[in-house]
């Protein structure tokens, strides 16, 4: 997996929301305010593009429903976006335990 710049990908937040079940996009956008108690606040805007490129890795699937009289776009993980996933936990982790390291550290230290 490729180093970034980011601390974390929102891929790792949409595909572990899909594992647990199909979602529509502003359903992930309120899952992951309401499971992440408020401090992550995605914004459709910046989902949709995400989302998008998971459908275009075919990560993810999509099906339309009726609901209400308007059709709603559900996603759905694959298997090869659950191995994605694993993948990119496993890498966000090691970053948080390097995070932690770090804070130590730097609590071990006295000012000089």
């Amino acid at each position: 997996m490729a180093k970034s710049n980011s601390f974390f990908n929102i891929d790792m937040l949409v595909l572990s929301l899909l594992k647990v079940k199909d979602c529509y996009g502003y359903e992930l956008v309120k899952l992951i305010k309401e499971i992440s108690n408020g401090s992550l606040d995605i914004k459709e805007g910046t989902l949709y593009p995400v989302v998008h490129n998971l459908l275009k890795k075919e990560y993810i699937s999509s099906r339309d429903e009726i609901v209400n009289k308007k059709i709603r776009v559900y996603y759905h993980i694959e298997p090869i976006g659950k191995e994605y996933l694993e993948q990119t936990i496993i890498e966000f982790r090691k970053n948080m335990q390097g995070v932690f390291e770090i804070i130590a550290y730097g609590e071990g230290k006295k000012d000089e």
